[in-house]
Protein backbone atom coordinates (compact mmCIF):
# COMPACT_ATOMS: atom_id res chain seq x y z
CA UNK A 1 0.00 0.00 0.00
CA UNK A 2 1.04 3.52 -0.58
CA UNK A 3 2.62 5.24 2.62
CA UNK A 4 0.61 8.84 3.28
CA UNK A 5 2.26 12.07 1.53
CA UNK A 6 1.61 15.08 3.84
CA UNK A 7 3.79 13.74 7.18
CA UNK A 8 6.56 13.62 4.75
CA UNK A 9 6.63 16.91 4.20
CA UNK A 10 8.03 18.66 7.44
CA UNK A 11 10.99 16.01 6.93
CA UNK A 12 11.90 16.55 3.35
CA UNK A 13 11.82 20.29 4.15
CA UNK A 14 14.24 19.94 6.97
CA UNK A 15 16.88 17.69 5.18
CA UNK A 16 16.89 20.22 2.48
CA UNK A 17 20.70 20.62 3.12
CA UNK A 18 21.21 16.85 3.18
CA UNK A 19 20.06 13.11 4.73
CA UNK A 20 18.41 12.53 7.92
CA UNK A 21 19.31 9.32 9.47
CA UNK A 22 17.75 8.21 12.91
CA UNK A 23 18.93 5.50 14.72
CA UNK A 24 15.70 2.53 14.63
CA UNK A 25 14.96 -0.64 16.48
CA UNK A 26 16.91 -2.90 14.37
CA UNK A 27 20.11 -4.41 14.47
CA UNK A 28 22.30 -1.89 15.14
CA UNK A 29 25.35 -3.03 16.24
CA UNK A 30 28.32 -0.58 16.42
CA UNK A 31 30.04 0.15 12.89
CA UNK A 32 27.25 -1.74 10.79
CA UNK A 33 25.64 0.00 8.28
CA UNK A 34 23.95 -0.72 5.07
CA UNK A 35 22.56 0.85 1.95
CA UNK A 36 19.97 0.78 -0.49
CA UNK A 37 20.38 1.53 -4.09
CA UNK A 38 17.36 2.84 -5.80
CA UNK A 39 16.31 2.99 -9.63
CA UNK A 40 13.12 5.04 -10.92
CA UNK A 41 11.95 6.04 -14.84
CA UNK A 42 9.45 7.86 -15.69
CA UNK A 43 6.89 6.31 -18.11
CA UNK A 44 3.38 6.85 -20.26
CA UNK A 45 1.09 3.99 -20.32
CA UNK A 46 -0.77 4.82 -23.61
CA UNK A 47 2.30 3.93 -25.07
CA UNK A 48 4.89 2.55 -23.10
CA UNK A 49 7.54 5.36 -24.16
CA UNK A 50 10.29 5.92 -21.23
CA UNK A 51 10.30 10.03 -21.03
CA UNK A 52 12.30 12.42 -19.01
CA UNK A 53 11.38 14.03 -15.36
CA UNK A 54 8.63 16.57 -16.16
CA UNK A 55 9.22 20.12 -16.01
CA UNK A 56 9.61 21.80 -12.43
CA UNK A 57 9.91 18.69 -10.79
CA UNK A 58 13.71 17.94 -10.40
CA UNK A 59 14.28 16.35 -7.52
CA UNK A 60 13.58 12.66 -5.96
CA UNK A 61 13.51 11.76 -2.71
CA UNK A 62 14.24 8.42 -1.45
CA UNK A 63 12.37 7.32 1.80
CA UNK A 64 13.41 5.45 3.53
CA UNK A 65 10.77 4.31 6.39
CA UNK A 66 12.06 1.43 9.74
CA UNK A 67 9.21 -0.71 10.25
CA UNK A 68 8.13 -3.13 13.07
CA UNK A 69 6.82 -6.95 12.71
CA UNK A 70 3.54 -6.11 12.08
CA UNK A 71 4.45 -3.14 9.23
CA UNK A 72 3.98 0.16 11.51
CA UNK A 73 6.30 2.63 11.41
CA UNK A 74 9.40 3.04 13.77
CA UNK A 75 11.15 6.50 14.35
CA UNK A 76 11.07 8.87 11.50
CA UNK A 77 12.05 7.94 8.15
CA UNK A 78 15.38 8.81 6.73
CA UNK A 79 15.23 11.12 3.16
CA UNK A 80 17.78 11.07 0.74
CA UNK A 81 17.42 13.67 -2.22
CA UNK A 82 18.78 13.34 -5.78
CA UNK A 83 18.60 14.96 -9.27
CA UNK A 84 15.66 12.93 -10.99
CA UNK A 85 17.48 13.16 -14.49
CA UNK A 86 20.15 10.88 -12.65
CA UNK A 87 17.40 7.86 -12.38
CA UNK A 88 19.43 6.06 -9.62
CA UNK A 89 21.02 7.18 -6.53
CA UNK A 90 22.82 5.14 -3.42
CA UNK A 91 21.08 5.86 -0.24
CA UNK A 92 23.41 7.43 2.88
CA UNK A 93 24.30 4.87 5.42
CA UNK A 94 21.44 3.18 7.10
CA UNK A 95 20.96 1.46 10.46
CA UNK A 96 20.98 -2.26 9.16
CA UNK A 97 16.84 -2.97 10.20
CA UNK A 98 13.36 -3.31 8.01
CA UNK A 99 12.43 -0.87 5.69
CA UNK A 100 9.20 0.15 3.93
CA UNK A 101 10.88 2.21 0.86
CA UNK A 102 9.53 4.47 -1.91
CA UNK A 103 10.50 7.80 -3.65
CA UNK A 104 8.62 10.68 -4.36
CA UNK A 105 9.41 13.19 -7.38
CA UNK A 106 9.22 16.69 -6.17
CA UNK A 107 9.63 20.39 -7.00
CA UNK A 108 13.40 21.83 -6.26
CA UNK A 109 11.87 23.25 -3.06
CA UNK A 110 10.43 20.11 -2.30
CA UNK A 111 7.12 21.68 -1.33
CA UNK A 112 5.29 20.10 -5.01
CA UNK A 113 4.32 17.00 -5.44
CA UNK A 114 4.37 15.27 -8.89
CA UNK A 115 4.27 11.70 -8.38
CA UNK A 116 4.96 9.24 -5.44
CA UNK A 117 6.00 5.83 -6.30
CA UNK A 118 4.53 1.99 -4.44
CA UNK A 119 6.49 0.88 -1.83
CA UNK A 120 8.32 -1.85 -1.30
CA UNK A 121 9.89 -3.50 1.95
CA UNK A 122 13.12 -4.53 2.48
CA UNK A 123 15.35 -6.33 4.55
CA UNK A 124 19.17 -4.78 4.91
CA UNK A 125 19.76 -5.99 7.94
CA UNK A 126 22.13 -8.35 6.33
CA UNK A 127 23.17 -7.54 3.09
CA UNK A 128 22.37 -4.13 1.04
CA UNK A 129 19.15 -4.32 -0.82
CA UNK A 130 17.68 -2.71 -4.68
CA UNK A 131 14.93 -0.55 -4.83
CA UNK A 132 12.71 0.04 -8.39
CA UNK A 133 9.99 2.37 -9.22
CA UNK A 134 8.40 3.42 -12.63
CA UNK A 135 6.29 6.11 -12.39
CA UNK A 136 3.38 6.50 -14.92
CA UNK A 137 2.48 9.64 -15.82
CA UNK A 138 -0.64 8.99 -17.07
CA UNK A 139 -1.68 6.30 -15.07
CA UNK A 140 -2.48 5.17 -11.65
CA UNK A 141 -3.74 2.06 -10.05
CA UNK A 142 -6.02 0.26 -7.82
CA UNK A 143 -6.16 -1.15 -4.53
CA UNK A 144 -8.51 -3.64 -2.79
CA UNK A 145 -8.96 -5.76 0.04
CA UNK A 146 -11.60 -8.87 0.33
CA UNK A 147 -12.28 -11.55 2.00
CA UNK A 148 -14.69 -14.81 1.12
CA UNK A 149 -18.13 -15.77 1.71
CA UNK A 150 -19.99 -19.00 1.14
CA UNK A 151 -22.40 -18.19 -1.83
CA UNK A 152 -25.03 -20.06 0.11
CA UNK A 153 -24.35 -20.11 3.58
CA UNK A 154 -23.14 -16.23 4.04
CA UNK A 155 -20.54 -17.45 6.25
CA UNK A 156 -16.77 -16.37 5.98
CA UNK A 157 -14.52 -18.74 4.75
CA UNK A 158 -10.55 -19.03 4.66
CA UNK A 159 -9.19 -19.60 1.41
CA UNK A 160 -7.98 -22.84 2.85
CA UNK A 161 -11.26 -23.79 2.92
CA UNK A 162 -11.91 -23.81 -0.70
CA UNK A 163 -10.88 -26.71 -2.96
CA UNK A 164 -9.11 -26.38 -5.65
CA UNK A 165 -9.11 -22.60 -4.90
CA UNK A 166 -5.84 -20.77 -7.53
CA UNK A 167 -6.15 -17.31 -7.34
CA UNK A 168 -8.74 -14.55 -7.46
CA UNK A 169 -8.61 -12.85 -10.42
CA UNK A 170 -9.58 -9.17 -11.20
CA UNK A 171 -10.50 -7.47 -14.94
CA UNK A 172 -10.15 -3.91 -15.38
CA UNK A 173 -12.54 -2.55 -18.51
CA UNK A 174 -11.70 0.47 -19.53
CA UNK A 175 -15.58 2.13 -20.13
CA UNK A 176 -14.02 4.55 -22.37
CA UNK A 177 -12.67 1.85 -24.48
CA UNK A 178 -14.06 -1.98 -23.99
CA UNK A 179 -10.87 -3.35 -25.97
CA UNK A 180 -8.49 -1.78 -23.40
CA UNK A 181 -8.93 -4.23 -20.35
CA UNK A 182 -6.18 -5.41 -17.86
CA UNK A 183 -6.20 -8.73 -16.15
CA UNK A 184 -4.33 -9.15 -12.39
CA UNK A 185 -4.22 -12.59 -10.42
CA UNK A 186 -4.11 -11.90 -6.49
CA UNK A 187 -3.22 -14.41 -4.29
CA UNK A 188 -5.99 -15.40 -2.56
CA UNK A 189 -4.35 -15.72 0.78
CA UNK A 190 -2.92 -12.08 1.17
CA UNK A 191 -6.17 -10.66 1.06
CA UNK A 192 -5.08 -7.32 -0.15
CA UNK A 193 -3.47 -5.95 -2.98
CA UNK A 194 -2.52 -3.38 -5.79
CA UNK A 195 -2.88 -4.40 -9.70
CA UNK A 196 -0.84 -2.98 -12.25
CA UNK A 197 -0.67 -0.06 -13.93
CA UNK A 198 -3.66 1.15 -15.79
CA UNK A 199 -4.12 4.20 -17.89
CA UNK A 200 -6.13 6.87 -16.75
CA UNK A 201 -10.10 6.88 -16.78
CA UNK A 202 -12.82 5.20 -15.96
CA UNK A 203 -13.21 0.85 -15.64
CA UNK A 204 -15.41 -1.51 -14.71
CA UNK A 205 -13.54 -3.65 -12.64
CA UNK A 206 -14.80 -7.20 -12.12
CA UNK A 207 -13.25 -9.71 -9.07
CA UNK A 208 -13.35 -13.75 -8.72
CA UNK A 209 -11.98 -16.90 -7.47
CA UNK A 210 -11.01 -19.12 -10.10
CA UNK A 211 -10.37 -22.77 -10.02
CA UNK A 212 -8.50 -24.58 -13.04
CA UNK A 213 -9.17 -21.21 -15.47
CA UNK A 214 -13.47 -21.69 -13.97
CA UNK A 215 -15.03 -19.22 -12.09
CA UNK A 216 -16.38 -20.65 -8.70
CA UNK A 217 -18.16 -18.47 -7.82
CA UNK A 218 -19.83 -15.02 -8.66
CA UNK A 219 -18.26 -11.54 -9.90
CA UNK A 220 -18.34 -8.74 -7.73
CA UNK A 221 -18.25 -5.69 -9.77
CA UNK A 222 -17.59 -2.08 -9.43
CA UNK A 223 -18.62 0.16 -12.00
CA UNK A 224 -17.38 3.81 -12.92
CA UNK A 225 -13.96 3.50 -11.00
CA UNK A 226 -11.48 6.40 -11.91
CA UNK A 227 -8.16 5.88 -12.39
CA UNK A 228 -6.11 8.94 -12.18
CA UNK A 229 -2.43 10.26 -13.72
CA UNK A 230 0.61 10.79 -12.14
CA UNK A 231 0.56 7.27 -10.16
CA UNK A 232 -2.06 7.31 -8.05
CA UNK A 233 -3.61 4.59 -6.48
CA UNK A 234 -7.55 4.65 -5.64
CA UNK A 235 -8.77 2.53 -3.21
CA UNK A 236 -11.46 0.35 -3.88
CA UNK A 237 -12.01 -0.38 -0.43
CA UNK A 238 -13.29 -3.81 1.18
CA UNK A 239 -14.80 -6.36 -0.84
CA UNK A 240 -17.34 -10.03 -0.24
CA UNK A 241 -15.82 -12.61 -2.63
CA UNK A 242 -18.96 -15.43 -2.64
CA UNK A 243 -17.92 -18.58 -3.21
CA UNK A 244 -20.43 -21.35 -5.37
CA UNK A 245 -21.39 -24.34 -3.40
CA UNK A 246 -20.43 -23.00 0.36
Amino acid sequence: MNPPIAPLLVMLAASAAGCVIEAHSGDDTAGDVAAISARWSMRNMVDGARTSCPAGFDTVALIAQAIDDRGGAVGDPVVDQFDCDDGAGLSDPLVPDVYQVWIEVRSHDLTALYAQSLSQVLDVRRADQRFSADVLNDGGYFQLAWDLVGAASHRPLDCSQVAGLRSLVAISTSIADPRRAYDDSLRCEDHAAITGGLLQGAYTIAIGAVSSDASIGPQTSLTDQVISGQNRVTDLGHLLISIDGL
